[in-house]
């Protein structure tokens, strides 16, 4: 609601503030757009001639709290095609999830200010389907059996005990950066993620995650991070037993048994009942890659 009522002010040339003085509606738009107070919609209903319907179906009113938990009040993605020969480009009310990363419309990505990483992270059709996964689990919808939530706290959880940046994991700062005490003594989680998308390492240096220790601080993370979960839960969901076993290898003895405890709902095979690690793979030349440990 607030990304159309910020175009009607445009067609009046005056600011949101100024149309709302004139309208008279109480809440500022992005209020009214989480918790919809009816005599403020009825109020611009009546004012742009709208339906109260229509203006309810713009705001959040209503929907699951899992999805409300992953919103983004002030998401700025926003689609090039939706957006030509507009003053000011839309923001639709689906793009305000965290794992929304694509217009469904023209079938292309949502355009991102925050490009910190995005050039390293592709794989599209991954990110396309967790994204589809998480939407469906948020809104509970045909999400029985699928085990997303474990998935995530899984890819969320370390698999290391903390520990200082190895040389090379610093190795895109500047020699006086590298050799500063406070960032060769600062502790660093290595998260599961880093198995699954050994590319989310490449697109954000360790020293640069914003990785949250939880579900419940996803919708403030940025947008590699929330992208590169998006792969990981794809990924994890279409091969549990393999991930698994290649979060397992990589896992040191501190953080293994919680790893095991997350494993046991992801998936139809956990860590002790795989047929065989990746190691023992019937393809030789396959090798596994831990990012965590020196080329």
């Amino acid at each position: 609601m607030s990304s159309w009522l910020e175009r009607v002010a445009d067609v009046y040339l005056v600011s949101l503030d100024e149309l709302q003085a004139h309208v008279g509606w109480a809440r500022p738009a992005l209020e009214l757009e989480r918790e919809p107070a009816l005599s403020d919609v009825e109020c611009i209903a009546a004012a742009t001639s709208s339906s109260v319907e229509r203006l309810f179906a713009m705001t959040f009113h209503g929907l699951p709290s899992r999805y409300r938990n992953l919103l983004r009040w002030k998401a700025g993605e926003i689609c090039p095609a939706c957006s030509q020969g507009m003053q000011r480009p839309p923001r639709l009310k689906a793009w305000s999830f965290a794992f929304s990363f694509w217009c469904e419309r023209h079938r292309q990505p949502l355009f991102s200010r925050d490009t910190r990483g995005v050039s390293a992270l592709g794989d599209y059709w991954a990110a396309r389907r967790g994204g589809a996964i998480l939407n469906r689990w948020g809104m509970g919808k045909g999400a029985d059996g699928v085990p997303v939530e474990p998935a995530l706290s899984l890819l969320l959880s370390p698999i290391r005990k903390a520990a200082p940046p190895a040389p090379w994991e610093l190795a895109r700062l500047s020699l006086p950066q590298q050799h500063e005490p406070s960032l060769q003594s600062k502790r660093f989680r290595r998260p599961a993620l880093t198995i699954v998308v050994p590319e989310f390492v490449v697109a954000v240096p360790i020293y640069d995650q914003q990785l949250p220790p939880d579900i419940a601080q996803l919708s403030s993370a940025p947008f590699a991070e929330r992208y590169a979960l998006a792969i990981g839960v794809a990924r994890l969901l279409n091969d549990p037993a393999d991930m698994i076993a290649r979060i397992d290898k990589a896992a040191d003895e501190h953080c293994r048994k919680k790893i095991k405890r997350n494993c046991a709902t992801v998936g139809s095979l956990a860590i002790g009942q795989r047929k065989e690690r990746p190691d023992r793979s019937k393809d030789k030349r396959a090798k596994f890659f831990d990012p965590h440990s020196w080329p």
